[in-house]
């Protein structure tokens, strides 16, 4: 069978979250740090490519022609979500595009004279197109087509991602056929709770148009996968790739790699790809017969010990001097309202779990997914509480998986034909969610008359100030660091391009 096989897929998605992570290295290390870490990168990234050509066993392959397909839907998907400056963009592209342009304008590491901080973000998904643009720069010299053409660059990287996200997914539910394929995308594309349910429950905060239904629930919200492409795409894309991989996979030699790879690019949905290395890993050392072989085979792995001892700490120390960051852990279970957050699990996840749970309740990831949903609404690790929006992301595309699963097995062999049919009326309602996401760019394009509706007016973040857009209040804390002067990153691993502190 001629196509792509999973091995090419596999190095594919590795060298796609390596890159950036050298790019951060040689940009914000100081030379020795940047070395040491860029060679061991290096030896992971060829470490794992080499064992991936080793070790795979499946005879599953992706066709040329389901190849083109995925393209064209991630060439849509992408361009939609408002990413490359073509589109409407949601509210948050505001401070997206002053930090992809900061990053592009600014010396690395970005430090803000005017607020006198570093920017400290979770910027890993600019790095690549940012550099592009500082390239360009010189050679165009004019700032505004110069982002506009890094903002092109910026697309075809989200575009990439996503082909290599819907391509893992088509091996996930082993699709060999255009139905699986054409199903999978579109049950992916338009997967999410029955949010359009809750809103009637529950009208606490009224949303304006310009935002999301899945806003329900107030500080407790499961987002669909598409609004997480729209609002969070730099989050999004490395979590979908990163979980996709770990469960076509299942290599746990490869697990401390992809945790710090996730933790780079986005902080909070690493908790929730944490726990399916926890849980996988566990759950092999449990039926090893011979442990001690395991630990040193399977544990001790070198992309494990490179990306548990060097890469995590080193992301940790610098998402640590976030003035945001784990100042305090909120609770988020209110005794007073028990039957709201019984309804949101209700609608969100286990009305669909409880489905599948006949067919799955064996499987590991399948438990482990349904077990994270069900306790990460209990944290709350910031005021807005991004931690249960975004933790969530992995175990939801595992919800997504087993569904797509189910539902193209049930219809080939022509078996459970109730459990079938009521999963489909939850996706159908689910729909209205992602669905609202599509029609609110189409709404304001046909009501002004044009497409590229950006949200860009912060422009930089070089502000002792910034002023969220629409609700006022500062949004510098999510950008700063809090003591500079005293942190271990920016004190010893930094370079030193910032003002002198022993003035």
């Amino acid at each position: 069978m001629k196509g792509i096989g999973l091995k090419t897929l596999y190095r594919a998605a590795y060298v796609y979250l390596a890159l950036p992570m050298l790019v951060f290295f040689a940009g914000w290390l100081n030379y020795g740090a940047a070395f040491a870490l860029i060679l061991l990168t290096g030896v992971c990234l060829y470490k794992i490519c080499a064992e991936t050509g080793k070790t795979e066993n499946s005879g599953w392959r992706l066709p040329k022609r389901f190849l083109f397909f995925l393209t064209v839907v991630a060439t849509i998907w992408c361009f939609l979500a408002g990413i490359g400056y073509f589109y409407y963009q949601s509210f948050d592209y505001h401070f997206r595009n002053a930090v992809f342009r900061d990053l592009i304008n600014y010396s690395w590491p970005v430090f803000y004279d005017k607020a006198d901080t570093p920017l400290v973000y979770y910027m890993g998904f600019w790095l690549l197109p940012a550099l592009f643009g500082k390239i360009s720069a010189p050679f165009i010299q004019n700032a505004y087509w110069n982002f506009y053409l890094a903002n092109i660059w910026l697309y075809i990287y989200a575009v990439a991602g996503v082909i290599l996200i819907l391509a893992l997914l088509a091996a996930a539910v082993r699709a060999d056929s255009w139905k699986k394929l054409a199903a999978a995308v579109v049950i992916f594309v338009f997967f999410s709770g029955m949010d359009v349910i809750g809103i009637l429950f529950f009208k606490v905060v009224e949303q304006p148009f310009a935002y999301h239904l899945d806003w329900w629930a107030t500080f407790i919200q499961y987002s669909s996968l598409t609004t997480c492409l729209f609002w969070v795409f730099n989050q999004f894309i490395p979590t979908a790739l990163v979980m996709l991989l770990m469960f076509n996979e299942r290599n746990i030699k490869n697990f401390g790699f992809l945790v710090a790879a996730t933790l780079f690019f986005a902080p909070y949905p690493a908790a929730g790809i944490g726990i399916f290395a926890v849980a996988c890993a566990g759950r092999a050392f449990w039926l090893s017969k011979d442990k001690t072989s395991f630990l040193g085979r399977e544990i001790f792995s070198i992309p494990n010990l490179i990306g548990a001892f060097w890469l995590l700490p080193t992301f940790v120390l610098y998402f640590i001097t976030n003035s945001e960051g784990m100042d305090k852990l909120w609770y988020v279970f209110d005794y007073t309202t028990p039957m709201r957050l019984l309804i949101f699990m209700l609608l969100e996840f286990l009305l669909i779990a409880g489905l599948l749970a006949p067919t799955y309740r064996k499987h590991l990831f399948f438990v482990t997914a349904v077990t994270a949903l069900c306790l990460i609404p209990f944290f709350r690790l910031d005021q807005q509480n991004n931690f249960c929006m975004r933790a969530s992301i992995p175990p939801l595309i595992v919800l997504c998986i087993y569904t797509i699963r189910f539902l193209t097995d049930s219809f080939s062999e022509h078996r459970n034909v109730i459990r079938r049919t009521l999963l489909l009326v939850l996706l159908l309602i689910g729909a209205a969610t992602p669905l609202t996401e599509f029609y609110r760019g189409l709404h304001f394009t046909r009501q002004l008359g044009r497409l590229n509706i950006v949200a860009d007016q912060i422009y930089t973040l070089n502000q002792p100030f910034v002023q969220m857009p629409v609700f006022g209040w500062d949004a510098n804390h999510q950008f700063t660091a809090k003591e500079y002067r005293s942190d271990i990153f920016w004190q010893y691993l930094s370079r030193k391009h910032r003002p002198d502190t022993s003035q």
